[in-house]
């Protein structure tokens, strides 16, 4: 017994040497208060009752959210206050002090640990805890903690986060220390908070939890939830994200938009296709690198690239469809010529009248005409003969040409019924990826 209080005496001395504040009055009441203290002792006048201890969640700011590892660095003030029986004096006994400062190393303090913590580091020296002469017992300890926090990118940029600090007793039980919120709010403490230039702060409340573990279900084990709702500012991502990709959607449009004929419609979509790659790569910076969610915007940005490469695909078909010289079957010709053309209200080449009808080649020979006396009538048997020989001559150069012509016109027709098909294929698709484009922007507006 007398080694203890010599020891409690050499630490009041070595207290009262760093405090050139310190009287005699507060000598002396250093001396009454901390000659019998043990700090491994709960401060309960029986072992059956728990201390009370008020906790409180100061946040000063989101110093990082690092979605890729799931992790949420923050500067916290941590409040704590209980009742402690043997830190109680009367004030005029005193010289009217009604409070003191002491190290917190000194006396016991509540093990109250941040459950989900993955690293902490306390803000400058270790703090002093405050004494009031009721019995009261106050510490405020700042510190930086790094949390896990379970991230949703399914929105992003327009996300809106949930991260949870758990603090609770780690060794002792709701029946040791009976953790309460301080004064009983629903709130975390903001004074001070400085705002982050990247999540703006929705709400930060806090819910009491008893838990009972299947190890001791008779045993309750009081922990506090802190959540805190983030929601990332968009500007950023607007500007340098957002508002490309939709230039990049409407110039992939545009791919639907040139005509065959000017031979530029592969060479655009390859060049926007190669925009959107570069742009990819840009975007992986920017872009948390996580394979829990995919977001909303890689898989916008997916679907144009998608849709480019058909727009590529139905361009070549197009093209390939212009220069075709078979014949087209009847089927498609009704479906794309005769349906959808008029329905897509593309112009369609009404059949041309034949220039040249067919030209009999079976002519046959007049018979000999009535003559007069005075020519013989072998001469004249001989002249009919050779402009019989003349005509059939013409006739057959004249059915030759109609063949020819008749062949020229349905080749032209064919050809034009291939180029009208392949004008309804881009039409459809420019139909097809405007809807697509306009419902994949709605979902996404509709969800922020």
């Amino acid at each position: 017994m007398n080694s203890q209080r010599i020891a409690c005496f050499l630490l009041i001395l070595v207290t009262l040497a760093t405090d050139v504040s310190a009287g005699p009055d507060q000598r002396r009441l250093l001396e009454d208060l901390f000659s019998d203290y043990n700090k491994h002792e709960r401060p309960v006048y029986s072992e059956s009752e728990p201390v009370a201890v008020e906790f409180q969640v100061s946040l000063r700011s989101i110093l990082n959210v690092d979605e890729a590892n799931q992790q949420l660095q923050t500067q916290l003030w941590l409040n704590y206050a209980w009742q402690d029986y043997k830190f109680t004096w009367e004030p005029l006994s005193y010289g009217n002090i009604t409070d003191i400062r002491y190290p917190a190393a000194s006396l016991w303090l509540p093990d109250i640990t941040m459950y989900n913590s993955i690293a902490s580091s306390e803000i400058g020296s270790k703090p002093d805890v405050f004494i009031a002469s009721e019995g009261s017992v106050s510490l405020v300890q700042p510190g930086i903690f790094t949390s896990s926090c379970e991230t949703d990118l399914r929105w992003f940029p327009f996300d809106t986060q949930a991260c949870k600090l758990t603090f609770g007793s780690w060794t002792l039980d709701g029946s040791k220390v009976d953790l309460k919120v301080k004064n009983g709010v629903s709130m975390g403490s903001l004074d001070g908070y400085q705002p982050n230039q990247e999540w703006h702060l929705l709400n930060f409340s806090v819910v009491r939890n008893t838990v009972y573990y299947e190890c001791c279900p008779d045993t309750p084990y009081i922990d506090l939830d802190y959540t805190l709702k983030i929601s990332r500012l968009q500007l950023f991502y607007v500007i340098n994200i957002i508002i490309p990709s939709i230039f990049i959607a409407l110039l992939t449009l545009v791919t639907f938009i040139i005509p065959v004929q000017s031979g530029e419609k592969l060479s655009f979509g390859s060049t926007v296709l190669l925009i959107l790659a570069i742009f990819w790569l840009l975007l992986i910076n920017v872009t948390p690198s996580t394979s829990a969610s995919v977001p909303m915007l890689t898989i916008f940005l997916g679907f144009i690239s998608i849709v480019n490469v058909l727009s590529l695909t139905c361009a070549a078909i197009v093209v390939r469809l212009h220069h075709s010289s078979a014949l087209m079957p009847r089927v498609l010709k009704s479906l794309f010529c005769e349906t959808l053309a008029p329905i897509l209200c593309i112009g369609t080449n009404k059949p041309r009248k034949p220039l040249y009808e067919s030209v009999p080649t079976n002519v046959r020979s007049p018979e000999p005409a009535n003559f007069c006396a005075e020519k013989p009538v072998e001469h004249s048997l001989q002249n009919s003969g050779a402009s019989l020989q003349v005509l059939q001559s013409i006739l057959h150069e004249l059915s030759a040409v109609s063949v020819q012509m008749k062949a020229k016109e349905q080749t032209e027709q064919n050809n034009a019924d291939w180029m009208i098909a392949g004008a309804v294929l881009d039409r459809l698709f420019f139909i097809a990826y405007f809807l697509g484009l306009f419902i994949g922007c709605m979902v996404i507006g509709l969800a922020n």
